[in-house]
């Protein structure tokens, strides 16, 4: 993937938490149920080798980046 911000190459890798990985609009007072809240995006994988904890990313170490994307292939 090409880094949007720097145009530089970005290496394929991975964002990993037990808990499950998500996205949610507020802070929450206990991380580990962040699935739970209002309005949370889970960005893990449906895949068997890889569960709802880890979510590909993409990491640009010239501009200090990573992208997430989710919903279908990465």
């Amino acid at each position: 993937m090409i880094c949007p911000y720097c145009s530089n190459e970005m290496r394929k890798g991975y964002i990993q938490c037990r808990d499950g990985v998500s996205w949610t609009p507020k802070k929450q007072w206990v991380s580990a149920l962040s699935s739970f809240a209002k309005d949370a995006v889970a960005l893990g994988t449906d895949d068997k080798l890889m569960p709802n904890g880890t979510a590909i990313a993409y990491n640009c170490e010239n501009c200090k980046r990573v992208i997430i994307p989710y919903g279908g292939e990465n």
